[in-house]
């Protein structure tokens, strides 16, 4: 009983110590330190300003952000309206194989 005892409590202060540290690398910035809120602000500010520029060139590009999907192509033939499994051309192919290995 006493080593369990022991045991746990090595685990919870295992737990403890890596709960403190996944809080504190939330609250940190890569660059090293805290960040107060208006430097936090600033920092949100200048990322949304780039975002905007970069979302303006590519409209003047006329690339389009986001587009309807394309339509699906079968893995085997590269042809769309259907997929490997019920492409034509693989049952022409296993049929000439069968009839070249029965001569």
């Amino acid at each position: 009983m006493t080593l369990l005892k022991e045991e746990n409590r090595i685990l919870r202060k295992a737990n403890e110590a890596l709960t403190k540290r996944r809080r504190a690398k939330k609250t940190r910035i890569r660059a090293g330190g805290a960040i107060s809120m208006g430097d936090a602000h600033i920092l949100i500010e200048q990322k949304e300003a780039v975002r905007q520029q970069s979302s303006g060139r590519s409209a003047e590009r006329g690339v389009a952000r986001v587009g309807p999907a394309g339509l699906r192509r079968c893995g085997r033939c590269g042809k769309t309206g259907h997929n490997v499994r019920t492409c034509q051309e693989a049952e022409e192919t296993s049929e000439e194989d069968e009839a070249d290995g029965a001569n």
